[in-house]
């Protein structure tokens, strides 16, 4: 007891010393959570199966909403990168038998449609089919397919798929991306397969100046 009364003060100041670095702790651990429940979440996949014809789903999986301002694809050959910007899109679409149309029933025509817009959280959707993308991408850069395969010297090799949003209130855009690696297998079937396990994000200073050189890009 004498030692602990000729001590007070120091035993006093090392107990104030530990008590602020606990609650810095638990300040620390508060502030993660919450900024990971503020940070934008958007995952790229695809749905429905892993060849051309599977879905290429876009999900909100933010704490809030997001609006969808350009959903932007990127076709990796042997012989350079083709960038095309995919949130508008004239989507075909076969007419059903019976229905009233300039050519005959049955014939296949082309709808304008759009993925612009806002995305509650948890929700999703999709913006067609990898097939429907690249074939697209293909027809807008004149690259001749035959089927699903480039002709020629020309040989796919990969398909980066990035989005562009706007997060809750924020001024600034955040971003997504994910590549996809595209495959022929010998039975001539194509198939494509996410390269990484997840979406990378780009949400940070740093990262939002990439996504603004993305837009960028779109607008030369």
């Amino acid at each position: 007891m004498e030692w602990l009364t000729e001590n007070s003060r120091a035993i006093s100041a090392v107990t104030s010393i530990c008590t602020l670095f606990v609650w810095i702790f638990y300040a620390q651990i508060l502030y993660r959570n919450f900024a990971r429940t503020r940070r934008p979440r958007i995952i790229i996949n695809r749905g429905q199966g892993d060849d051309l014809t599977a879905l290429c789903l876009i999900s909100n999986m933010s704490s809030e909403p997001i609006f969808l301002e350009h959903i932007i694809a990127t076709l990796h050959t042997s012989q350079g990168m083709y960038t095309q910007d995919m949130i508008d899109y004239e989507a075909e679409h076969q007419q059903d038998e019976g229905q009233q149309s300039d050519g005959e029933d049955g014939q296949r025509s082309s709808r304008y449609r759009s993925s612009q817009g806002p995305m509650l959280s948890g929700s999703f959707s999709h913006i067609d089919t990898f097939q429907q993308i690249l074939r697209r991408l293909c027809r807008t850069h004149e690259i001749a397919l035959k089927g699903d395969a480039p002709t020629g010297e020309l040989s796919f090799q990969f398909l980066d798929i990035r989005v562009v949003a706007i997060y809750g209130s924020e001024d600034h855009p955040v971003g997504a991306a994910r590549r996809f690696k595209l495959q022929t297998m010998d039975d001539g079937r194509h198939t494509l397969a996410p390269v990484s396990l997840d979406t990378k994000r780009y949400a940070n200073r740093l990262q939002r100046w990439r996504v603004r050189q993305w837009i960028r890009q779109l607008d030369r």
